[in-house]
C-alpha cells in the first residue's frame, strides 16, 4: 500500500491515473491526516502539489517524499515554478526528496531533468510525467537518499500576479510573467489601468511580440 498526497486538479488527477493503471493499490488521499495514514499504514508517502507544511507527526512516522521541482539546494520555497520563470531559467529539475523539519531541505531519492518552457499547464503536464517516473523509481528500487550539497537558497512565494515592467530587460521578461500563470487554476497575470483590470491569457511570443487574450473588467470601488 501507498499514498499520494495532493489537492485536487488536473495534474495529480493526470499523475495518480498513470500510477494507478500499474499499481491497483495506490490511493489518493487529499488532506494531510494521521489517522487517514494509520488506517492505511503505506509505506512510501508521496506529496504532489502540496504547499502547505505536514505535521512532524506524520513525516516521522512514514515514508514521506516531496515532489519538487528545482536545482536543489538552490530554488528551495515558495512558488519554486514560478520564481524560477521568472529568473529566466529555461531547464530545471524534478526531484523525489525526504521530508523533514525544514522545507525542501531533505536528502534526494532521485531526480529528472525537466524544461520550463511553454506556459504554466505544459510545465505542469510535464512535472506530473516526470513524478510518475520518480515514484515508480522509489517503490521498484527503494533507493537510499543521497543528501543535498552546496548552499541553500530559499525563495519567496508570489503573493501577486501583477505585470511588473522593466526597461532593461527584453519583452520575453513580460511573456514570462504571463505564461507563469496561463492556467485556469491560477489567477491570471494583469495590470491596474484608470479603474480597470486588464487581465491576460492564452499568451504567445512572436517574432519579439506578445500575442495573447485579454479580459478588460472595472474594478470594484
Amino acid at each position: 500500500m501507498n499514498v499520494i498526497i495532493s489537492k485536487e486538479n488536473p495534474w495529480s488527477q493526470k499523475l495518480f491515473n498513470k500510477i494507478k493503471l500499474k499499481y491497483p493499490s495506490f490511493v489518493w488521499v487529499k488532506e494531510c491526516n494521521l489517522q487517514i495514514l494509520d488506517s492505511l499504514s503505506p509505506e512510501w508517502v508521496f506529496f504532489f502539489h502540496w504547499s502547505e507544511i505536514a505535521p512532524k507527526e506524520i513525516y516521522q512516522k512514514y515514508k514521506c517524499v516531496v515532489i519538487h521541482t528545482g536545482r536543489l539546494p538552490k530554488d528551495r520555497g515558495g512558488s519554486p515554478l514560478q520564481n524560477q520563470i521568472i529568473k529566466g531559467i529555461t531547464h530545471t529539475r524534478v526531484n523525489a526528496i525526504e521530508m523533514g523539519k525544514k522545507v525542501d531541505s531533505g536528502a534526494i531519492y532521485h531526480s529528472i531533468p525537466i524544461t520550463l518552457q511553454g506556459n504554466i499547464t505544459d510545465i505542469w503536464v510535464s512535472i506530473a510525467d516526470t513524478a510518475y517516473e520518480l515514484i515508480n523509481y522509489c517503490v521498484i528500487y527503494n533507493p537510499k537518499p543521497t543528501p543535498q550539497n552546496g548552499t541553500p537558497q530559499v525563495y519567496k512565494r508570489i503573493q501577486n500576479n501583477k505585470v511588473e515592467f522593466d526597461p532593461l530587460k527584453n519583452i520575453s521578461y513580460i511573456y514570462d510573467q504571463i505564461r507563469m500563470v496561463d492556467d485556469i487554476n491560477y489567477p491570471n497575470a494583469y495590470l491596474d489601468i484608470n479603474g480597470y483590470r486588464l487581465e491576460f491569457s492564452r499568451a504567445k511570443l512572436e517574432n519579439n511580440k506578445i500575442i495573447t487574450d485579454v479580459k478588460i473588467k472595472k474594478q470594484k470601488t
